[in-house]
């Protein structure tokens, strides 16, 4: 049973994750994301989870792990 729902917007549309642990969920949603390419970031993403403390951690690490791919890889524009 999944507690924890990712939703990450792309050009080609919404991609849904779910996990049943926030490492799981953390794992899955990078792996994701690494793999969109550089100029379709940041993609907006909306996490659910019955605790709050969950999803703000979340949120925060895949934001900040879009903004360091911006910075890491944006002079290659892949």
């Amino acid at each position: 049973m999944a507690t924890i729902a990712i939703l990450i917007g792309t050009q080609a549309g919404a991609r849904l994750l779910a996990a049943g642990s926030e490492r799981e969920a953390a794992l899955s949603a990078e792996a994701f994301l690494l793999r969109l390419p550089v100029r379709t970031l940041p993609a907006p993403l909306w996490v659910q989870c019955a605790d709050p403390a969950v999803s703000g951690r979340l949120t925060g690490y895949l934001n900040a792990l879009q903004a360091e791919q911006v910075r890491e890889r944006g002079g290659a524009r892949t």
